[in-house]
């Protein structure tokens, strides 16, 4: 009986133990974990696309109320960004109170535009002149959403691929010779009159121009005064003769060292992401009047990574130039006109600036 009593009391006292312990506190720290990391990426996302689409409606808003009240030239309704990696853009329409007016909003915190800065305007018919992407980034995600406009007006989020830039451009032909219209006339020059002489006096001599006399230019004879009765001699002041410059070492002046500068050629391309020819691009920065040894480097304005960037040469002494090369990424996010900043450090001149149009 004793011996049964002691093996029902070890059953009764066994449990876990340490590593299983910290195993199991393992597993439920790294499911929480991806359960933390998964809400906020829903979060993220979900603020992307909510700011997408709200920034979308106001250029839907702006839209209709260029047609609603057959706006003028003066009076079209309008929305605008301010560049890579700015927050607020601004519509200008007629909220309700009668009048057009401009209102300023922003993205929510973490969300920023990465295309270049643009004024869309709607005429009377609801169209733009030419169509445009806005991007919408995050810089949780490293993403961007984009807001495609038309030149109809039409818009879209979050679309890859858009009518506009894929309907190649159309040819009018130039129809002559079906107006019979009378040439524009030559003007016949009038010839200019001859004088006629006067018939009551065909001998009259022409009067003479008379010669005018010069006045004579009276020799001095005075001694430097008012009066005529001197003995020649004037006495006029002499001219000061100039004192030479001591001999010696003169000071130089510095001759001012020109500034240097920084220059991109071309200053602009346009590349496409299903044209294979079209994938890179490059562009020549090139340093003047420069001294010393600098480091190259090229970013996309607003710490965007819509596109793929290449520096040949990362270090110059002196003169000399380095090719930037762009090239296109896949995806709706990779779409629109993207500003590339090439830095120099230390720096020379401005910074110049690529900008850089990617279409379907």
């Amino acid at each position: 009986m004793k011996r049964n009593s002691r093996t029902a009391t070890r059953q009764r006292q066994q449990g876990f133990t340490i590593p299983q312990m910290l195993i199991t506190i393992a597993i439920i720290a790294i499911i929480s974990t991806f359960g933390v990391l998964g809400i906020r990426n829903a979060r993220a996302e979900f603020n992307l696309q909510n700011n997408a689409r709200l920034f979308a409606t106001y250029i839907e808003k702006a839209r209709l109320d260029s047609i609603r009240r057959h706006a003028t030239s003066a009076q079209e309704s309008s929305i605008e960004t301010f560049g890579p990696g700015t927050t607020a853009y601004t519509v200008t329409m007629d909220f309700g109170s009668g009048a057009v007016e401009t209102r300023t909003f922003n993205l929510e915190s973490g969300l920023n535009f990465q295309t270049a800065a643009k004024k869309v305007t709607f005429n009377w018919r609801g169209r733009i002149t030419e169509a445009w992407v806005f991007q919408v980034h995050s810089d949780y995600l490293q993403r961007s959403l984009p807001v495609d406009v038309s030149g109809s007006g039409d818009i879209t989020v979050g679309e890859q691929h858009f009518p506009d830039q894929l309907i190649p451009a159309v040819e009018i032909s130039q129809v002559t010779g079906d107006v019979n219209a009378d040439p524009t006339p030559i003007p016949t020059p009038t010839p200019t009159p001859t004088p006629t002489p006067n018939p009551s006096n065909p001998n009259a001599t022409p009067t003479p121009t008379p010669t005018p006399t010069p006045t004579p230019t009276p020799t001095p004879n005075g001694n430097g005064n008012n009066g005529n009765n001197g003995n020649g001699n004037g006495n006029a002041t002499p001219t000061p003769t100039p004192t030479p410059t001591p001999s010696g070492n003169p000071t130089p002046t510095p001759t001012p060292l020109p500034q240097c500068v920084s220059t991109i050629s071309p200053s602009s391309l346009s590349l496409s992401q299903s044209d294979s020819s079209r994938h890179t691009g490059t562009a020549t920065f090139t340093m003047t009047n420069a001294t010393g040894v600098r480091m190259i480097s090229a970013s996309q304005a607003g710490n965007g990574n819509s596109l793929t960037l290449g520096v040949s040469l990362q270090r110059i002494d002196g003169n000399g130039s380095s090719v930037i090369s762009v090239t296109t990424k896949n995806g709706a996010g990779n779409r629109g006109v993207f500003i590339v900043e090439i830095s120099t450090d230390p720096a020379c001149g401005s910074k110049p600036q690529l900008t850089v149009s990617v279409s379907n």
